[in-house]
């Protein structure tokens, strides 16, 4: 599993022992590391990422109410608290979080609960392996290795497979939920990509680049700049 993970914690020694902490379960991969919650909030509500590890006690918006939001919102992204503070329990586990470790995190208590995840993001993955889109009036039952994307053109999502263009009844939030995980990346916020099907990388200006897909030679998928570093990582370039 490529597990993409977020940490929020306004101290910066602690995310990065955290993220080092993580090399041990190659598993989860760290995709970013936020100081402060509003703009973990804007990224991971539009970026589909499986797992985020926050800290309660932060500037401005706390995790407590951060994770409320994100399960408000119906973002499917798991939730672990990382805190020194052990009176946050109650609290904590009124919100969506599967998880609660103590400061300073023990390599126990951490393999325990992303044990956890692992099992949750599973389940997950193994009740959803079909969707069914619609062309022309009828309905047809689509597989994940099927799609090549999923994108939204004139405010609907469509899914592009070998067997041409269909609709779908999901927003583009669900849609990242259904494709989240290898070999599906979401390059820019209106398109998420099979990897497996890119058949070239056009280079742009200023470090940017399109991607072209095996079957459509003619679409450019544009990547956007929060997801150039990750799209380089999964296709093995530099």
């Amino acid at each position: 599993m490529d597990i993409r993970t977020v940490i929020v914690d306004d101290e910066a020694p602690l995310c990065d022992e955290l993220e080092y902490l993580l090399q041990a379960h190659p598993d989860f991969h760290v995709v970013k590391k936020f100081s402060q919650t509003a703009p973990a909030l804007e990224y991971i509500s539009t970026t589909p990422c499986e797992l985020v590890f926050l800290d309660i006690q932060m500037p401005g918006m706390n995790g407590i109410e951060f994770a409320r939001c994100l399960g408000e919102m119906k973002v499917k992204t798991l939730v672990i608290f990382v805190t020194a503070y052990g009176e946050y329990a109650l609290d904590a586990f009124d919100t969506p979080a599967i998880g609660y470790i103590t400061k300073p995190v023990s390599r126990v208590a951490l393999a325990r609960t992303l044990e956890k995840a692992k099992a949750l993001l599973k389940s997950v993955h193994d009740t959803n392996k079909i969707i069914t889109v619609m062309r022309d009036g009828r309905m047809y039952p689509v597989t994940r290795p099927e799609i090549i994307m999923a994108y939204v053109k004139n405010k609907a999502v469509f899914v592009r497979t070998g067997a041409g263009e269909f609709s779908s009844q999901l927003n583009m939030q669900d849609m990242a939920a259904f494709l989240s995980g290898a070999p599906f990346l979401q390059v820019h916020r209106q398109y998420i990509v099979n990897l497996d099907y890119v058949s070239e990388v056009v280079p742009w200006f200023k470090g940017n680049f399109s991607l072209h897909m095996k079957g459509l030679p003619n679409e450019e998928i544009p990547v956007s700049r929060n997801h150039v570093q990750e799209v380089k990582r999964l296709l093995g370039f530099k």
